[in-house]
């Protein structure tokens, strides 16, 4: 008999990557269980199977059994940014905007022809495109109406006009509309008749409104929300009602939670689509934040190495960072996003060397699942950062992913020697070596690079190693950076998977008031605003910001009470984006405050912005003589679910022999040298190795090079330690 829903206290997550799916099992005494299987980007339900199915057996039980024993199931997948970018299917789109901006989506404004490409690709301007319209133009209908920016109705809509878009569009056999109407962000009244006429002519039309999906300023990201909105939203729903569908069949009886780009997990059935896109390295993020608290950490940084990409996730002392233009297959989005930097640099990067310069590059082009690296047999024939991993001796061909898969040292040494090593005169282990010291540098120069931007010391952060490839390539990418800690955990090739698997029910809303006050009083000596009462500010500006915020709230409280939370569940937190008069950005503002209810709560505000300007530009670029701009406000509402628990071992014997597995010949620093072999699974926690040296484990290598320590700590994860 299986345990009551109600009760069951395990939990499970899935990971759709670009190569390889991940599962982790977490049961309630804090051990973690973990599956893997390739993924299969023409059917995702099969992969989201494959790896619980592979996850249980790890387990030793049924998968009936482990759904039995689980209460949390939560799923991140890549099924909505897959149909952006590969479109290999694409519905017929219709758009009802306000006359005279028919055109914005197709414009583009002067991102449309850069956004989402590489530093690279943008300094040949005149190679670029833009990309591919969602929706042609014979399909966009342009009425009259008109909201001024105070929310304030100029032009009236009429329903007559609007019925003959209507009718248009379903003429031309639409599949979905959005409607996308000028300052509805502040006043959607118009943009919701458009609605209620839509489905008064046709009630089974999808229809997305941009005042719901992104109730923001700038209306070419905004449009695109909808838009895209509307676009994924059949593959998503197909895909969760796939995987809903078997759940059941296998008598899960608990809702499938799902990942968003904003951070925290919803209910398949009430999320919005475009909100899942780009949220694949959140979960790496957010398992970051709670190894963080685990810890005791202020800073820390995740970097996530996997078969396609390298991925990095700043998360300092004032919390994650979220993306201030974000980009999804080349089209600028409003949605929330946290930011994650990421470079074609992953296990299945393929290194080339360019006919012409005699360069060689490394990405950031990947093999992907299929036909994947040379050694894989499976039809590749460009050779990839695993392939020269594999030369050098780091992996052993008979156990990779703890021996289920064997890979074929010969092709890679083969595919290396004739394509690497003949053209650039280098012997192939020379060769190889090359190709992973350049995505080292790669990997280890952006590090560098998004910490210092940001005007922060990296011996003030402790550094997590995790992905399939990570731990290979951690001492490679992280020497000389002098982190305060580097730690890879033990279930790193799945931390993406763990991470999202302590998220908690979490949802981000973001409105733009657009309040500007133009003068306000300051002080001339210390740059400061100097208001005295609430009276100096316009009652329409502080009412209109109570009001946003007010309606965020209750839109939150709908949310989750939709989702089976009761008010009193739900925490929130505040942000605020303002700027002085006359600025193009704005500034984040993290506040324990929501309404305005008195002066003190706006002087707070003030001080708050000026003291977070003066810090990143200084005193002198202080300007409160412009007045100041509030663009947009956030609330960040969340619901605890039940974390995983990570128990602290005793420290035993610093002689790691009872994980001891013998030696191999490893190619490193140009020579090969005699190396331990050591089993992952059998360290213990205090357990001191010297380098070099290589863990092994069912998913993933470490690599300890010369110059290089490794201890395990109380919770067995792993600390490189870099000698001076």
């Amino acid at each position: 008999m299986g345990t009551d829903p109600k009760e069951a206290k395990s939990i499970i997550y899935i990971d759709t990557g670009g190569t390889f799916s991940d599962c982790v099992f977490i049961e309630e005494d804090g051990s973690i269980t973990s599956g893997k299987a390739p993924t299969t980007p023409e059917n995702l339900a099969e992969c989201f199977i494959n790896c619980l199915e592979a996850t249980a057996k790890s387990a030793n039980i049924t998968l009936k059994e482990m759904l039995s024993q689980t209460g949390t199931l939560g799923f991140g997948t890549t099924a909505g940014t897959n149909a952006l970018l590969v479109r290999l299917v694409e519905p017929k789109l219709g758009m009802i905007t306000t006359k005279g901006l028919e055109d914005v989506v197709h414009m583009m404004r002067a991102f449309g022809r850069v956004a989402g490409l590489f530093v690279a690709q943008q300094m040949h301007m005149s190679q670029t495109d833009k990309p591919k319209p969602l929706i042609e133009k014979r399909y966009i209908k342009g009425v009259e109406e008109r909201i001024d920016s105070r929310g304030e109705v100029v032009i009236p809509l009429r329903d007559e006009e609007v019925k003959r878009a209507v009718k248009a569009l379903v003429d031309d056999k639409v599949e979905g509309i959005a409607v996308c109407l000028l300052w509805s962000f502040i006043n959607n009244k118009h943009e919701q008749r458009i609605k209620e006429i839509i489905k008064e002519m046709t009630p089974d039309m999808p229809v997305s409104l941009s005042s719901e999906i992104a109730p923001l300023m700038r209306e070419y990201p905004r449009f695109n929300s909808a838009i895209i909105n509307l676009y994924v939203g059949k593959p998503i729903k197909k895909l969760f009602d796939q995987v809903t569908s078997k759940l059941k069949e296998l008598s899960y009886k608990n809702p499938l939670l799902v990942m968003q780009a904003s951070g925290g997990l919803s209910r398949s059935e009430v999320i919005h689509p475009v909100s899942t896109l780009q949220s694949g390295p959140v979960g790496g993020l957010v398992g970051v934040d709670f190894m963080k608290k685990l810890y005791g950490f202020e800073n820390a940084i995740g970097t996530d190495m996997g078969g396609t990409s390298f991925d990095i996730s700043l998360l300092p002392k004032s919390g994650p960072e979220y993306v201030k233009k974000p980009v999804v297959a080349r089209f600028n989005t409003s949605t929330p996003m946290i930011e994650t930097i990421s470079i074609g640099a992953g296990g299945g990067s393929i290194a080339r060397v360019d006919p012409i310069s005699k360069r060689l590059t490394v990405g950031p082009q990947g093999a992907g699942s299929d036909p994947g690296p040379v050694s894989y047999k499976r039809g590749g024939v460009d050779p990839t950062v695993t392939d020269a991993d594999l030369v050098m001796n780091r992996i052993d061909p008979n156990y990779f992913l703890g021996g289920k898969m064997k890979l074929y040292r010969e092709l890679a040494l083969e595919a290396i020697e004739k394509k690497i090593a003949e053209p650039l005169g280098f012997d192939v282990y020379g060769a190889a070596q090359a190709i992973c010291n350049i995505v080292d540098d790669s990997m280890g120069y952006q590090l560098r690079l998004h910490i210092r931007e940001r005007g922060m010391d990296p011996q003030k952060f402790a550094l997590l190693s995790f992905g399939g490839a990570g731990p290979t390539h951690c001492a490679g990418y992280v020497t000389g950076l002098n982190f305060m800690k580097v730690i890879i955990p033990t279930y790193a090739a799945v931390f993406s998977a763990f991470g999202a698997s302590t998220a908690d029910i979490a949802h981000r809303y973001q409105a733009s008031p657009n309040i500007v006050i133009p003068s306000v009083p300051y002080s001339a000596a210390t740059l400061r605003f100097e208001i005295d009462s609430l009276d100096q500010i316009p009652a329409w500006a502080i009412e209109r910001y109570n009001d946003t915020f007010n309606r965020l709230i209750n839109e939150a409280y709908k949310d989750m009470e939709n989702e089976g939370f009761k008010r009193e569940d739900v925490s929130f937190r505040f942000e605020v984006e303002m700027r002085y008069g006359g600025q193009l950005w704005e500034q984040i503002i993290h506040t324990d405050i929501g309404c305005i209810e008195k002066i003190e709560d706006l002087r707070s505000l003030l001080t708050a912005y000026e003291d977070h300007y003066e810090r990143a530009y200084g005193f002198a670029a202080l300007y409160p003589r412009a007045g100041f701009e509030i663009i947009t406000l956030v609330v960040s509402a969340t619901v605890s679910v039940p974390n995983p628990k990570i128990t602290k071992k005793k420290l035993e014997d610093k002689n790691p022999k009872a994980a001891y597995k013998g030696k191999r010949d490893v190619y490193f620093r140009d020579h090969f040298e005699e190396t331990k072999i050591y089993d992952m699974r059998k360290l213990k926690a205090g357990n001191f190795i010297e380098g070099p040296a290589i863990i092994e484990g069912v998913d993933t290598n470490v690599v300890i090079p010369l110059k290089f320590t490794l201890e395990t700590d109380e919770y067995i994860n792993m600390v490189l330690t870099e000698l001076s």
